[in-house]
């Protein structure tokens, strides 16, 4: 069975692996707003999403400075409460289970950027 997508032809399984993507993209991009929103005690000032070399899933949350960011890190509760949010907004838990959560700090990227 052949689909074609914006005039391009496509297998079926091929076509099935770029749905799944884009739907799991548009999930985990609706989630950090919420999440941002979540984490926002605990200083986290924006969040995405990007996928590492080996193409699996890595959120990276941001901080002002690197104590919040050494302190944020530490909390045991951090991880799950990304997973928690993550599934509630429709994130396979294939995705999930596999996810690496990356905390940085707005003074870190400045001080590398700026030498």
């Amino acid at each position: 069975m052949a689909f074609r997508v914006h005039g391009v032809k496509e297998t079926g399984p091929s076509y099935c692996r770029h749905v799944e993507g884009e739907a799991l993209r548009r999930a985990v991009d609706a989630a950090m707003v919420p999440m941002v929103a979540s984490l926002g005690g605990a200083g986290v000032l924006d969040a995405h999403w990007l996928p590492d070399r080996a193409g699996e899933p890595v959120v990276w949350l941001r901080v002002r400075t690197e104590i919040q960011r050494v302190e944020l890190q530490a909390q045991a509760w951090l991880l799950p409460q990304v997973q928690v949010l993550l599934t509630r907004l429709s994130v396979p838990y294939a995705v999930i289970a596999r996810l690496r959560l990356e905390v940085t700090s707005v003074e870190a990227e400045d001080d590398l950027l700026n030498g």
